[in-house]
């Protein structure tokens, strides 16, 4: 597992420019508080994706300026979005 726990900001060059189109973790984050933490088989488009417009009224209401995320395989994605989210402590969840 690769975790990036740099911060990036949150905008579409950042993500086409330093997320892979792959399987992972991600955490959104609203002035460095956590606001959630999610999977995807395709980190770079489901960052996308929530950035050109969420669906989720609590991410909506805190709105994220900077994310991070790291590269997991497979099955390993929920426990490690499970652990995250022990960690964090987002303050949205699904």
């Amino acid at each position: 597992m690769i975790y990036h726990r740099n911060w990036y900001p949150y905008d579409a060059g950042t993500i086409q420019e330093h997320v892979p189109p792959t399987s992972g973790v991600y955490s959104l984050f609203s002035h460095q508080e956590c606001v959630y933490v999610g999977t995807s088989k395709d980190l770079q488009s489901e960052l996308t994706r929530r950035l050109k417009g969420d669906h989720n009224p609590c991410i909506a209401q805190h709105p994220p300026d900077e994310f991070q995320f790291e590269v997991v395989l497979g099955d390993e994605r929920n426990t490690r979005r499970d652990e995250l989210i022990a960690e964090l402590n987002p303050v949205c969840r699904d």
